[in-house]
């Protein structure tokens, strides 16, 4: 990248799409009171009782984000710049995203386990959280029975992580595009077939049955970056996505009122639909920044905390856990309590331990150069290639 002069970092803090960062709080926001209230007298609520599906509009939105700085770094053309570098430097930036917090913060755990009763659960789970393998713990002893069970996606990004550098920059355009296709329609076929099987395994946390909807999101950033996916414009996704979030409301109304011999449809297609009605979102928001429901994702708190999105998602769990130990669980009081506790957490993470971890990232700028360090309280492009990453 070449060095940043003083105007570039204002060009580049424009497209900077904060709607995306304050999409990712809510998406949060439904996990956490999934997680809060879900045995609760409000647990049936639809927001409530389908708040862990927040999960999915992250995969979206990850694949789209990552997608758009491997388009983007596929494209760059620098003499000493090859795969290779492209590659390390992806994986590095990455690295120092991801790895140090998380690593912290099972050190953390491990510590507490250690100096007090061990739990046999707990300690049992470790080396799958350190080897990011939690979502195959998770289905071979079931969500039941594993502690930290939101690992899960955490190990499902990770994995996407290492995959998607590898296709994305060695396969040609139109074969990304047949693999790509390809992967959605096999993951709606292996839905389906779990589903006809009557098996209670929980198949959704093993990372192929979620790379259709990260799929989807590199997709639409194909959509955004070359103007088609498959034929798909900007607005035919949006018209698909129309008809995904109309498929997803019947979804949500099945659950609630069953109709015989529709179950295989909405499990084959009720995760595909949200995913297509949020693809079309992300895209609206990057493209139309002016829009009012832009405006409200870009309100400056909800993006602030979907920058720190990640601590937010990391901590939970054990927030709610302790504010429950003083106010019960399942209830309004724990949910505001754990929330406003796990909200402290993050930005404590945050400032003093992963931003200045985050910042190291300026030394493997994408392009093969150092970009120039900014000066204190001047915007700097929250991802590479002016793209919020993941």
């Amino acid at each position: 990248m070449p060095e940043i002069s003083k105007a570039e970092p204002n060009a580049a803090d424009k497209r900077h799409n904060h709607a995306l960062d304050g999409l990712r709080f809510f998406a949060f926001l439904l996990v956490f009171f999934f997680h809060a209230l879900q045995w609760s007298p409000w647990g049936n609520w639809p927001i409530i009782r389908f708040g862990y599906l927040g999960v999915p509009i992250f995969f979206v939105l990850s694949g789209f984000l990552i997608g758009g700085i491997l388009l983007d770094l596929k494209d760059k053309t620098r003499p000493g710049f090859g795969l290779g570098a492209k590659l390390k430097t992806f994986y590095i930036r990455r690295a120092l995203r991801i790895f140090p917090v998380y690593y912290l913060f099972i050190g953390i755990l491990a510590v507490l386990v250690l100096s007090g009763r061990p739990d046999p659960v707990a300690s049992d789970s470790f080396f799958w959280h350190l080897s990011y393998l939690t979502n195959f713990r998770s289905f071979a002893a079931g969500m039941d029975h594993i502690r930290q069970g939101h690992f899960w996606s955490l190990a499902v990004e990770e994995h996407f992580y290492m995959l998607a550098p590898l296709v994305v920059l060695l396969v040609g355009p139109r074969t990304l595009v047949r693999l790509l296709a390809g992967v959605i329609v096999a993951v709606a076929v292996a839905r389906a077939l779990i589903d006809h099987s009557g098996s209670s395994r929980d198949f959704w946390v093993l990372s192929p049955m979620q790379f259709d909807l990260l799929g989807l999101g590199i997709a639409t950033a194909i959509i955004e970056r070359k103007g088609q996916f498959a034929g798909i414009s900007a607005r035919g996704l949006r018209s698909i996505g129309l008809g995904g979030a109309i498929f997803f409301v019947l979804f949500i109304a099945h659950y609630y009122r069953p109709v015989h011999g529709t179950g295989g449809l909405f499990a084959t297609f009720g995760p595909i639909s949200l995913g297509l009605a949020t693809a079309a979102l992300v895209l609206t928001l990057w493209q139309r920044p002016t829009w009012f429901v832009s405006r409200i994702f870009a309100f400056r708190p909800f993006a602030y905390f979907g920058q720190i999105s990640y601590g937010l998602y990391l901590f939970h769990p054990n927030c709610l856990g302790w504010s429950s130990r003083y106010y019960g669980t399942f209830n309004l009081t724990n949910a505001w309590v754990g929330l406003a506790v796990t909200l402290a957490v993050a930005m404590v993470s945050w400032h003093l331990f992963e931003k200045p971890i985050n910042n190291l990232k300026n030394r493997f700028a994408y392009g093969g150069k150092r970009a120039i360090r900014q000066p204190a309280g001047q915007p700097t492009p929250a991802g590479s290639l002016a793209l919020p990453e993941a």
